[in-house]
């Protein structure tokens, strides 16, 4: 189907004159009269009742109205997606939004002052959600702290940091204090089973790092946070008797994608304050 006989269909709808939806398309009346005349003939119904100046909409043009809208704004989002895509300079990069918040905003920082005119897409998701999607070729680009293990990707390490135990109230113990969970991924929490004691059950789950940090001193809570990322917050303090726990961080794509070099090229960018 024609897209352009929904557009003037949607059109004459919304203004009840083929005059006036010929002004607005920028079209002749005759044309206007045409592709309704043609969109009648594909459904064999009449769409709309004439009757001098008073337009109205038929039963069957009544039924076809949201289908239309529904039509273009799928075609226009498609156009859309598509035009945006087919850039080959731009770069879809997914990761969690503590990763945005804690590591990754400095590094596109950095990026957009070496490659000048790039375009990227920054994409928050879960882990699961963004592999699908890198899976699809729908994201170019993962980083994440937990490779999956899928033959199809490449991996590769970018770097190493440590995350600690950090509150809003200086030398307090993590029993005086109550655990908020900010998700590091299912390998973290795996790993770290035997901390269960120290963490305690969660007065609040979340992906945000930002969030956590700001409800810390109301909760009086306590969580894991980038040792670099917090050193620089002085309303954040250790907690008392916390050690360290080093996690890595990898960047993840397809062995196949056609944006290879640029990806290589992006990871020369080094990770400020991690080079």
């Amino acid at each position: 189907m024609d897209t352009e006989l929904l557009k003037t269909f949607l059109e004459v709808s919304k203004t009840r004159h083929f005059g006036r939806a010929a002004e607005a398309l920028y079209l002749t009346q005759s044309a206007v009269s045409f592709r309704i005349r043609q969109l009648e003939n594909q459904l064999g119904v009449n769409l709309f009742t004439r009757h001098r100046n008073n337009i109205r909409l038929t039963s069957a043009g009544e039924r076809l109205l949201p289908y239309a809208e529904n039509l273009m704004n799928t075609w226009l989002a498609a156009k859309k997606d598509v035009a945006h895509t087919s850039n080959h300079n731009e770069i879809s990069i997914g990761a969690s939004a503590a990763l945005w918040e804690c590591m990754l905003g400095p590094w596109l920082a950095s990026i957009y002052a070496l490659h000048p005119g790039i375009q990227l897409e920054a994409r928050i998701a879960q882990r699961q959600s963004l592999v699908k999607q890198v899976h699809e070729r729908q994201l170019d680009l993962l980083v994440t702290t937990e490779p999956p293990k899928m033959d199809e990707f490449v991996s590769q390490q970018l770097l190493t940091f440590d995350l600690n135990l950090f509150c809003a109230t200086p030398s307090k113990h993590h029993s005086e204090l109550n655990y908020l969970r900010l998700e590091w991924g299912p390998d973290f929490q795996h790993h770290n089973a035997e901390k269960a004691s120290v963490e305690g059950t969660p007065v609040l789950t979340t992906t945000s790092a930002n969030i956590t940090r700001s409800l810390l001193k109301t909760l009086d809570g306590y969580t894991w946070l980038p040792v670099r990322w917090a050193q620089t917050m002085p309303d954040l303090s250790v907690v008392a008797h916390s050690k360290p726990i080093q996690r890595p961080l990898y960047a993840i794509w397809l062995q196949n994608s056609d944006k290879q070099q640029q990806i290589h090229d992006l990871l020369r960018n080094p990770f400020p304050g991690h080079e």
